[in-house]
């Protein structure tokens, strides 16, 4: 199985992985470090509800975080939060070396 080196994230993000709804609003994890690439790209993507919407921040992370990034996560990268939109893993079919996160 193929890695990407992982000297390629440099950047760090704050995700609070979103667990459900609770009677008082969205229920978060607590808040982990994760080291990725971020990329301030503005995309048209498709969130978990399959509707159409603009990404403004994209993240490429290594595929043993992927759990952290459930639609909804709140993400946090230098004092600019964003929401998770999307997570897919990249590579070929049984491989996966790293995970594409849009956020909005």
């Amino acid at each position: 199985m193929k890695t990407i080196s992982t000297r390629l994230f440099r950047d760090s993000v704050s995700v609070e992985t979103f667990t459900g709804n609770g009677a008082y609003g969205p229920i978060f994890a607590a808040s982990v470090t994760v080291l990725c690439k971020v990329s301030f790209v503005l995309q048209l993507v498709r969130n978990a509800n399959g509707e159409e919407v603009v990404s403004e921040v994209t993240l490429y992370a290594l595929p043993a975080d992927e759990a952290k990034f459930t639609p909804d996560s709140r993400i946090t990268f230098a004092t600019r939060t964003s929401t998770v939109l999307g997570v897919s893993p990249q590579g070929r079919p049984g491989e996966t070396v790293l995970v594409k996160v849009t956020c909005k």
